[in-house]
C-alpha cells in the first residue's frame, strides 16, 4: 500500500497518554514545520502555534474551567471543573493551533479556515510518522473571550484546535468508516 495512505487509515486519536515522558523538542518543532507546508492561497500563511507544557498546562487547565464556568447557564458542578481542570494534564505538550487569517481583496476567510484545518492534519500525521499520539481537543468553552485572552489571539484570529501530543499508553482501536462510495456522486455530463 502507498506509505500517505497508510498512515491516514492507521493515525488514530488517542485519549491516554504518558503524561510525564515528553516527545523531544525537536519532534515537536518538526510537527509544528509539517502544519507550515499545508496549501494555503496566496501563500498568506493564515497560522499560530502556542506550545503549552510543563506547569503552563496547569494554567491552561485553570483558564478551561473558568470557561467552562462561565459559559454555561447552570451552574456547573465543581467535580466537572476539576475534571476540566485536569485534561491538558493528561499530555506533556499541547500545540494550540491558531487560525490567523489575513485580510485582503482576493483573501477569502472559508479559503483561510480551510488552509488552517489542513495544516491541522499535517501535524497529525507528522506526529503519527514519530510515533507520537496525539487528541484534537476543543469544547465551545475553548472559543470564549477567557480562552482568547489566554493565547493572546487579536482580531479575528480563532482557535483551531489544541492538539495533545505525547506518548499512547495501551492498545488503540482500529478505526472504521463509511465506506467512500457510499459519499461519492459520480457526474459525466
Amino acid at each position: 500500500m502507498n506509505a500517505v495512505i497508510d498512515a491516514i487509515r492507521s493515525r488514530r486519536t488517542v485519549k491516554k497518554m504518558d503524561a510525564d515522558l515528553a516527545p523531544s523538542r525537536s519532534d515537536i518543532e518538526s510537527v509544528i514545520e509539517a502544519a507550515t507546508w499545508a496549501p494555503n492561497h496566496h501563500l498568506t500563511e493564515p497560522w499560530r502555534f502556542v506550545v503549552i507544557e510543563k506547569e503552563a498546562r496547569r494554567k491552561l487547565g485553570e483558564a478551561l474551567a473558568e470557561a467552562m464556568a462561565k459559559g454555561s447557564k447552570d451552574v456547573v458542578p465543581p467535580e466537572r471543573l476539576a475534571k476540566e481542570r485536569e485534561k491538558p494534564l493528561s499530555a506533556p505538550v499541547i500545540i494550540a493551533l491558531i487560525g490567523s487569517p489575513k485580510q485582503g481583496e482576493n483573501i477569502s476567510a472559508q479559503e483561510e479556515m480551510v488552509a488552517a484545518g489542513a495544516a491541522l492534519q499535517n501535524m497529525l500525521l507528522a506526529a503519527h510518522s514519530f510515533g507520537l499520539a496525539t487528541s484534537v481537543r476543543t469544547g465551545l468553552h475553548s472559543y470564549s473571550e477567557g480562552i482568547r485572552r489566554f493565547f493572546e489571539m487579536q482580531g479575528d484570529e480563532r482557535l483551531i484546535a489544541m492538539v495533545y501530543i505525547g506518548y499512547v499508553t495501551g492498545m488503540t482501536a482500529p478505526g472504521k468508516r463509511t465506506p467512500f462510495r457510499d459519499k461519492v456522486v459520480w457526474r459525466e455530463s
